[in-house]
């Protein structure tokens, strides 16, 4: 399966690129919205994006343009964000699900057997 993950913390994107090497699937990383859609033409099977890019809410953003786009699979929200307030807006924009940071490897692979199994 084809994963992107907008993640604009280097090393936050690496935790996961390199378990995702270990797996059967392949990931994409991109570090803002404009290398995400240059890298969407290849469309995923799941979408992990951190709603605070740059230090803004535009991950919100582009949540809210890939679901307008069409684009009906899974989106999980992976934020440091925890307030439940914060949490909601995640599924009002359009995302499946919100993991929040920091978040343990064991979780993240139940993420991956739910959606991409």
């Amino acid at each position: 399966m084809r994963i992107l993950y907008l993640e604009d913390t280097v090393a936050d994107a690496q935790i996961v690129e390199r378990y995702i090497q270990l797996t059967d699937h392949e990931v994409t990383i991109a570090h803002d919205i404009a290398s995400a859609w240059a890298k969407f033409a290849d469309v995923p099977d799941l979408i992990l994006v951190d709603v605070l890019l740059n230090k803004s809410r535009s991950g919100y953003d582009f949540v809210r343009e890939v679901r307008a786009k069409g684009y009906d699979k899974p989106i999980v929200a992976v934020t440091g964000l925890s307030f439940s307030a914060d949490i909601q807006e995640c599924y009002n924009v359009g995302c499946n699900e919100v993991l929040i940071k920091p978040y343990a490897i064991k979780q993240l692979v139940e993420l991956f057997g739910k959606y991409l199994s």
